[in-house]
C-alpha cells in the first residue's frame, strides 16, 4: 500500500515538473518570436540611415537651407512609439484599445513637433492644434476603442 503511494506521489511531481518545463519553454518561444518579429527596429535603422544622408548633403553643400536637421532625431522615438502601438495592437487581438489609441497619439506628437521644428513652423500653430487633437481624443477614443 506503502509502494503505492510512493508511486502517486513521484508520478504527481513529475506532473509538476513537466507541466512547469512545459511553461517555460512555451514562454521562451514566445519571447523568441517576439524578437524575431523585429517590430520597427528596421525602421529606426532606416530613419538613422536617413539622417545620415541628409547631413551628409547638407554638410557637402548639396542640400543647402537645411538648419534644423537635429529635428529629425525626434523620428527615432516617434517610431519607436509606434513600434508600440503595433505591439500593443497585436496583444490585443487586433482590436483597437485605449491602449493603441494613446500610443497612436504620442506617435502623432512626436511627428508633429519634428515639422515644426524642421521646417521652422511657429509654435502658435502647435497649441491650438494640440488642444484640437486632445479633445478630439476624448471625444472620439472610446468609440474607437469600442468598435
Amino acid at each position: 500500500m506503502q509502494d503505492k503511494d510512493t508511486y502517486q506521489f513521484e508520478d504527481d511531481v513529475q506532473d509538476a515538473k513537466t507541466s512547469q518545463r512545459q511553461r517555460r519553454i512555451e514562454r521562451r518561444e514566445e519571447r523568441r518570436a517576439e524578437r524575431e518579429s523585429g517590430g520597427f527596429s528596421w525602421m529606426i535603422g532606416l530613419i538613422l540611415i536617413a539622417i545620415g544622408g541628409l547631413y551628409l548633403l547638407q554638410q557637402t553643400g548639396f542640400l543647402p537651407g537645411l538648419t534644423n536637421w537635429w529635428a529629425l532625431f525626434m523620428l527615432l522615438p516617434a517610431a519607436g512609439v509606434l513600434s508600440a502601438a503595433v505591439g500593443a495592437y497585436r496583444r490585443s487581438g487586433g482590436q483597437v484599445t485605449p491602449e493603441v489609441v494613446g500610443l497612436l497619439m504620442g506617435s502623432l506628437l512626436f511627428l508633429a513637433m519634428t515639422a515644426f521644428f524642421l521646417f521652422g513652423v511657429s509654435f502658435t500653430w502647435f497649441v491650438p492644434l494640440f488642444l484640437i487633437g486632445a479633445g478630439l481624443l476624448i471625444l472620439f477614443g472610446p468609440v474607437v476603442a469600442n468598435r
